[in-house]
């Protein structure tokens, strides 16, 4: 869903992961932590793909641990779009060929891709994989006004909500004609629900 007018949203320096967290990297976490394992999807727990089956508080207690933080929405749309509003990270024409995503029918594409598979794909700050593989949670709660009425520098969403955002779209859809990959569009979910498209990147103030 696209929020209308467009807002123009200023942000302090940030880095951001490069890549989704990988299964290899969840599983240190759990190891550290005690903390269970994610169930594994259909095509098992292969260490170089996102970790999926994570929920909201899953991936805000990882991020702690490495000593960062999920990426706002604000961010994460920055880092996807640059400096010129691009519609799909790596420009303005959508091309199904830079990213995961099914081809025709939902989820027959059958699984994740292994991280680092869609070069091309990339955002204009170098981020893979933010449009396709697996939809991503950001820290906001979700509302259906966007950024609208929000402060302009540094937004951190809406203060309360029952739905947490997301963000990229994921290997289950269709790639037909990209609307749901688009740098502007948003997902939400229940922060505890966990499912095979939803992984997560992290961030951090520069």
């Amino acid at each position: 869903k696209r929020t209308q007018p467009v807002h123009k949203v200023f942000l302090d320096g940030y880095w951001m992961y490069k890549n989704p967290v990988t299964v290899a990297q969840y599983k240190k976490f759990c190891a550290a932590t005690e903390r269970k394992m994610a169930n594994a999807p259909a095509w098992g727990l292969k260490d170089d793909h996102p970790v999926v089956n994570v929920s909201w508080n899953d991936a805000t207690a990882y991020a702690a641990w490495a000593g960062t933080r999920l990426p706002t929405e604000a961010e994460w749309e920055k880092a996807a779009r640059g400096t010129n509003a691009r519609e799909f990270p790596w420009g303005n024409n959508w091309n199904k060929t830079h990213l995961q995503c099914s081809t025709t029918t939902l989820m027959d594409a059958g699984s994740t891709a292994a991280i680092g598979s869609f070069p091309t794909g990339a955002s204009p700050y170098g981020c893979l994989d933010m449009a396709g593989n697996v939809y991503e949670w950001v820290a906001d709660w979700y509302s259906d006004e966007g950024y609208k009425n929000l402060p302009t520098r540094n937004t951190t969403g809406v203060a309360t909500g029952t739905m947490r955002s997301q963000r990229g779209g994921s290997w289950w859809y269709p790639g037909t004609d990209g609307n749901i990959f688009r740098t502007w569009n948003r997902s939400r979910r229940d922060p505890d629900s966990k499912d095979a498209n939803d992984g997560f990147r992290c961030a951090q103030k520069s």
